[in-house]
């Protein structure tokens, strides 16, 4: 599977996760969602990097999603890195979008 392959899946499954997510869900979010429930990252750094965005809107989306759809594991106090997994609301919330977010359908590298 090529990089644009994948980047299109990546953002059908964002668009996925949006339309079955709760009212207020921003498209950042979910993108973080995702990309935690398919393994590009369980940390804030990772994730900016992966991601293309900036780390401090990824830091203000962690902090906004916290307690409800991320769970925080632990913060790196020099760095602000933050570390955090999904939910079990999140996680439903990812299978329910359909199978397109399946880890093996993004990140497979056969074609």
């Amino acid at each position: 599977m090529d990089e644009e392959d994948t980047a299109t899946r990546f953002m059908a499954a964002v668009d996925e996760l949006l339309q079955v997510a709760p009212a207020g869900l921003q498209p950042t979010g979910a993108a973080l969602i995702v990309a935690v429930h398919i393994g590009l990252g369980s940390d804030s750094r990772s994730l900016s990097n992966k991601l293309g965005i900036a780390h401090a809107l990824v830091l203000r989306e962690i902090s906004a999603l916290s307690g409800t759809l991320l769970h925080i594991v632990r913060r790196e106090d020099r760095t602000q890195r933050t570390f955090v997994e999904l939910t079990e609301k999140a996680k439903a919330l990812a299978t329910t979008a359909s199978n397109t977010l399946k880890p093996s359908s993004l990140s497979s590298n056969t074609s």
